[in-house]
């Protein structure tokens, strides 16, 4: 599927019909991170070595902690899948594609500080640290500040002095940078809305906002599916897989409160359903012909990635 991924994307980076750059605003002290790479290819290239981490992250993620119970090749298929579904999610860069993997570099610190309140601040600290520094390029990161605090509550990894790490994390690259003269703090930028509707056709608006809407109420359908299965679990178990929920929450309320920044959160709301298909298949592994869904899935994303050229 990755070598599918590679080819389809390529193609629709090469016909230049998805290459209009699709802003997604400022950071605090620097103006649209999705710009920064100048050269088309240069931004084609990075957004796929991305997407192609985020799979090999989650695999690795899943065989040190095991939230989903079998080793299974549903999600990257269906992470892939969604990806493409959108042809201007797969032939740039964009904020969207950074974010969901900086919440893959998270869980790999989060999940490991599951009940260590005494010694998860270096780790606390760590990732706020870096949710700050990403800040700089985007606000958009800075949102994440509430998923990522929730999520360490659910692994009892927060007390006092984990609080305090986190203050610390935040506020620690605008301390250096500035120390370092390399901000200034009278040049701080004011949040400024994306372009993502602006670069779409008015045939294309619809369409992106149907398949949205409707991934997003299939994620939580096949958590509801799923709930009653993982909560027979271990309660450490228990606890990762709620975390994606947070993580889908925060996706779906972003993308309407910042609609027009709604590109930045579209990859994160594919992870997060990504998981709940894979999660699906292997507590329901009895069920007969459940491969339908799947070839059904994968037929209407291939449709969807034609139609961007007619619409």
């Amino acid at each position: 599927m990755g070598l599918v991924y590679v080819v389809v994307s390529y193609f629709a980076f090469a016909s230049g019909r998805f290459n209009a750059s699709i802003a997604s605003g400022n950071g605090v002290f620097f103006n649209d991170i999705d710009r920064l790479l100048g050269h088309p290819l240069a931004s084609y290239g990075l957004n796929t070595a991305c997407v192609l981490a985020i799979i090999t992250l989650t695999v690795l993620l899943n065989k040190t902690y095991t939230f989903i119970r079998e080793v299974t090749f549903i999600f990257g298929s269906t992470f892939l899948a969604l990806q493409l579904a959108c042809p201007y999610a797969c032939t740039q860069f964009c904020t969207g594609t950074g974010l969901c993997l900086l919440t893959l570099v998270v869980q790999l610190y989060m999940f490991s500080t599951y009940q260590q309140k005494q010694v998860a601040q270096q780790k606390i600290f760590l990732v706020f640290f870096l949710v700050a520094l990403c800040s700089m390029f985007q606000y958009a990161f800075l949102a994440l500040v509430v998923p990522f605090f929730i999520g360490f509550l659910q692994m009892r990894a927060i007390n006092f002095r984990g609080v305090l790490a986190a203050l610390f994390g935040l506020i620690t690259p605008f301390w250096l940078a500035i120390g370092l003269g390399l901000i200034d703090p009278t040049t701080a930028l004011l949040p400024a809305y994306g372009q993502a509707l602006e670069v779409l056709t008015e045939q294309q608006i619809p369409a992106i906002l149907i398949g949205l809407a409707l991934v997003g109420v299939f994620t939580f359908v096949f958590m509801t599916i799923n709930v009653m299965k993982i909560m027979s679990y271990r309660l450490q178990l228990r606890v990762y897989n709620s975390f994606y929920l947070v993580l889908a929450l925060f996706s779906l309320i972003m993308m309407g409160v910042d609609y027009r920044n709604f590109f930045v959160y579209l990859a994160l709301l594919n992870y997060c359903f990504s998981i709940q298909v894979a999660q699906a298949y292997t507590i329901h592994s009895k069920i007969s012909r459940r491969y339908i869904f799947m070839i059904l899935f994968m037929l209407t994303c291939a449709a969807s990635h034609v139609a961007y050229y007619f619409l």
